[in-house]
């Protein structure tokens, strides 16, 4: 599920403790030892207490198989740290906590003055017994959107997944963390949750809210919302907001005059007659064969709008491949099917998606025509119903889908030009939180924690526990990268 076809699965990354240290010594089945986490050589490292905590697969049959959490605790600075530790929830869903908080730790570090971070890797991603999906071979990836062969492949994943995936699910989870909670003899944890993490931390908040302190939210997927039918409305949504931007500014205009035109005709040229492009890999520098097609295309573009600067090149590329000039488009193609299967844990994703939102997908939802209109159309739609027809369906709260009604203290976080979880998810979670607050970044992609003052304004929502307390003004200030109009950057 890999290739030609990892746009679709993309909803779709110590010392001694004098507050937190005593504690975990109470509990017989978890021991923390110092270590240093690693997420890669392009990420940094950071100093912890490691450890694994054991639960139940299976939560109904606690004699049965166990699954082994990797937990990582990152000490404050302060030498008497406050008593409730922040979590951090990963995206994905299929991405691990550790890896992900390493490249986001420049967010928290104002929380980590006075507050130990404690990460735990989901059961199903990073080292809690990952469920990962083998990498199709060649001829598979090259058969593109075979709904046929989705179903095939999600059948030889399940075949060999060193778990069950019916107990690799959101509300299985919390359980997991709540457990590891009163192992440590925490009280409280203040959590933060990005992406589909945002889905784990209201998931807590609505089934623990008594040793929930704070809420951090950063692109918003409310409780009553369902992953997947509507990704593509999104996307084209946020790609609207580029073309529309990018008239608006001069120096871009001018530059690329009929971006949307170009791009609709690039992506009928390229569904018509895909090409095969030379380059030099962009890590080693050897020379590759890349194949470019729309659903190339496609992919580039969509992670593209996640963040201001790839948002900023995204015309320029779709300049340079109308002139067959497909570099650029192949180069980033090439690292997208690299590292995203490295970076997110497929059977996980399934075992989520398929027991918490697929059974609820409806032939009628309204949303079809919508689909069928966005440049990303519904194969990733039809895709994933293609996979959950042969996935098991795991276990899910009753209440799972009920809107989180809370009066703890909610900050929800938006980029404007969100493509997968835009300003409006946050204001439909909004509505029962009574005593929240939301920030929308102007100009901005998905996930704001680490832009501009963002981890100043964090650090004190979490200091104070106060949605009122927060002068958002700063923010207003953030704008979207300048549109490179050559290969060497912006117009001076």
């Amino acid at each position: 599920m890999f290739g030609r076809q990892f746009t679709i699965i993309l909803a779709s990354v110590i010392v001694a403790l004098p507050g937190l240290a005593a504690a975990q010594n109470d509990a017989a089945t978890l021991e923390l030892v110092p270590c240093r986490i690693d997420a890669g050589p392009a990420l940094p490292t950071s100093k912890a207490r490691c450890g694994t905590f054991e639960r139940a697969e299976d939560p109904s049959n606690p004699d049965g198989a166990k699954v082994s959490l990797r937990v990582a605790l990152i000490p404050a600075l302060a030498v008497e740290p406050a008593g409730d530790p922040l979590v951090f929830f990963a995206g994905g869903p299929g991405q691990g906590a550790i890896d992900s908080y390493l490249s986001l730790r420049g967010a928290f570090e104002a929380i980590r003055q006075k507050r130990d971070i404690l990460l735990v890797d989901q059961r199903g991603t990073g080292q809690s017994n990952q469920l990962q999906c083998p990498t199709p071979s060649p001829e598979e990836v090259d058969a593109g959107f075979d709904l046929e062969l989705a179903g095939e492949l999600a059948t030889a994943c399940l075949d060999e997944l060193p778990g069950d995936p019916r107990f690799y699910t959101t509300s299985v989870a919390v359980d997991d963390l709540d457990a590891l909670r009163e192992a440590l003899g925490i009280e409280q944890l203040n959590l933060w949750g990005g992406s589909y993490g945002t889905r784990v931390a209201l998931h807590y908040l609505k089934k623990y809210p008594e040793n929930t302190r704070s809420v951090i939210i950063d692109g918003v997927i409310a409780a009553d919302q369902l992953l997947g039918p509507d990704l593509s409305i999104a996307a084209e949504a946020s790609l609207q907001q580029l073309f529309s931007r990018c008239r608006e500014d001069a120096a871009c205009n001018d530059r690329y005059p009929a971006l949307e035109a170009t791009f609709d005709e690039l992506m009928a040229e390229l569904r018509e007659t895909p090409t095969t492009v030379s380059l030099a890999h962009p890590r080693t520098g050897e020379i590759i064969e890349q194949r470019i097609g729309y659903e190339e295309l496609m992919g580039v573009v969509r992670l593209a709008t996640y963040q201001p600067l790839m948002r900023a090149m995204l015309p320029l590329m779709i300049s340079e491949a109308s002139n067959d000039r497909f570099q650029m488009i192949a180069a980033n193609t090439t690292m997208l099917n690299e590292t995203f299967p490295e970076m997110m844990a497929m059977g996980m994703h399934n075992a989520v998606v398929c027991s918490e939102d697929a059974p609820r997908y409806s032939d009628d939802d309204g949303l079809q025509e919508l689909r069928q209109e966005a440049y990303m159309g519904d194969v990733q739609f039809e895709y994933l119903r293609a996979v959950c027809r042969v996935w098991p369906e795991g276990v899910v709260d009753a209440n799972f889908h009920e809107p989180v009604t809370s009066d703890k203290p909610v900050l929800l976080l938006s980029g404007e030009f969100d493509p997968v979880t835009p300003p409006a998810n946050a204001e439909r979670a909004l509505e029962t939180l009574s005593n929240a607050t939301h920030i929308v970044a102007p100009e901005q992609g998905h996930i704001i924690s680490s832009l501009g003052c963002m981890p100043r304004l964090i650090g004190k929502f979490v200091d104070t526990a106060d949605p009122s307390a927060i002068d958002a003004e700063c923010v207003e200030r953030l704008r979207g990268t300048a549109f490179f109009t050559s290969p060497t950057g912006p117009t001076p």
